[in-house]
């Protein structure tokens, strides 16, 4: 070095929670494209080959959302006893088979079970592990984290849509070789990008947000007994039972469901009913992507935004915005009544979706979030399996989306509501620990008095 010369600064290594943020977008993306967003490709490319009606191609993704109502609070408590990375590893090794059955499929009940093992992986593998371990990297900016990291489901759609719905042309790939090589892509990186996933801050001596190493555990002075397990201004941490037996745990689940619900209906039947009104393939698929990319910018406002507001509030905005936007799919007849369509609806459904899953870290803390939220997932399957079959049987009979979308999307409005009387629970009184709260101290004094009596 040259004598009186400065010492270059060292750079400050990202903080990893970030780089978490970017993983779940990569592989959200991955899952969102083929899996969740291209099913109404999938209806389109096998329909017409096959002979199969609309009702019975849905009942593959009613099969799999039936499953994932049985499994999803068993996925969410094997997240938070073994850990997001092993979640995405087993998940995407299940989701690249089920895709390789799913290119040799020959009947309906070969296609039925290749679907619900696509979907099981996806449940596993994508979204519930994710989602907690960005919960645990973030408190401070969880909102915008999470709204950040719900990118990937919009991307893949924006991305991969138009993509596969030009692959699965038979003059080209046709949806053979394209499943084929879908399920080789996810067999290949599946160990690699799982490497990458830290399941949270503590586990590396870190803290959430990237905040300073902590002196200790604090300390209430009158009592002397330690604070709550969540620190640095996060929620307190609830058990799954507890969660339970509050109201919002209730409410937020029945709005997230029937929020989901509109997705589910949408993925399965928009591209179809966009067809049956009369755009080509290629162009309703560009619309669900302007959906997407629509959805992609709202989510992080929806993220800013509830960093600021109370998240039932911004909630209540969003999926009312949302059922507003799934009523007026039954009207596009041009590429630019669909385009009006695709930027009402995602703009509503973009800013809702990373609030739904950031007011459970909010209000339920993160020790047993992945838990808490793979039980509340079950409303969800279940709506998600009705609707889109629902939708699918009036076609059949009718020709028309008309009765079911304007049904579906009454209830979907109604979605906001239910998040508007969500409020904050109260944090259960439990001996030997401090509430932290003036809330918290009121109903640890009520519990003390009624045993008392």
């Amino acid at each position: 070095m040259t004598p009186g010369a400065r010492p270059l600064p060292r750079l400050r290594a990202p903080f990893y929670g970030w780089w978490m943020v970017a993983l779940t977008i990569v592989i959200n993306g991955m899952g969102s494209g083929p899996i969740w967003s291209g099913v109404g490709i999938w209806v389109k490319a096998l329909e017409g080959p096959m002979g199969w009606s609309r009702t019975q191609l849905t009942g593959a993704f009613s099969l799999a959302q039936l499953e994932g109502s049985f499994v999803g609070p068993a996925l969410g408590y094997l997240t938070d006893r073994f850990g997001s990375r092993h979640m995405v590893l087993m998940g995407m090794l299940i989701i690249g088979g089920g895709f390789m059955l799913f290119s040799y499929t020959t009947n309906l009940a070969m296609f039925y079970v290749a679907y619900s093992i696509i979907m099981f992986g996806a449940a596993a593998g994508t979204y519930l592990p994710l989602m907690t371990s960005v919960n645990r990297w973030f408190v401070r900016k969880r909102g915008i984290a999470m709204a950040v990291a719900g990118e990937g489901y919009f991307i893949g759609g924006v991305a991969l849509v138009p993509i596969l719905a030009w692959a699965v042309n038979p003059d080209l790939h046709g949806w053979e070789v394209t499943s084929r090589g879908i399920g080789i892509v996810f067999l290949a990186i599946a160990w690699p990008i799982s490497r990458l996933i830290r399941n949270s801050p503590e586990e590396y001596g870190l803290r959430p947000d990237g905040d300073p190493p902590s002196r200790g555990p604090e300390v209430d002075a009158p009592s002397g007994t330690a604070a709550p397990t969540a620190t640095w201004g996060d929620a307190p941490d609830f058990t799954a039972r507890e969660a339970m037996r509050t109201a919002s745990f209730w409410l937020i689940s029945l709005g997230h469901g029937l929020c989901a619900m509109m997705i589910a209906t949408m993925s399965v039947h928009m591209v179809p009913m966009l067809t049956d009104q009369g755009l080509s393939l290629q162009m309703a698929s560009y619309v669900w992507a302007a959906a997407m990319a629509v959805g992609a910018g709202s989510a992080l406002l929806g993220g800013y935004v509830g960093d600021r507001v109370p998240k039932h509030l911004a909630l209540f905005v969003f999926a009312t915005i949302q059922g507003a936007g799934f009523t007026l799919a039954v009207g596009v007849d041009s590429a630019a009544t669909g385009f009006l369509f695709a930027a009402v609806f995602g703009f509503g459904n973009g800013g809702r979706n990373p609030l739904v899953t950031a007011i459970r870290g909010d209000y339920f803390g993160k020790r047993a979030f992945a838990t808490i939220t793979g039980i509340s997932t079950a409303p969800l399957y279940i709506l998600t399996l009705v609707a889109p079959l629902f939708a699918a049987a009036l076609f059949d009979i009718r020709e028309s989306y008309t009765i079911p979308f304007s049904v579906l999307g009454a209830l979907g409005l109604f979605s906001g509501f239910l998040f508007l009387m969500a409020r904050k629970p109260a944090y259960p009184a439990r001996p030997g620990v401090a509430p932290r709260t003036a809330r918290d101290r009121a109903n640890a004094a009520n519990v003390r008095r009624s045993d008392v009596h």
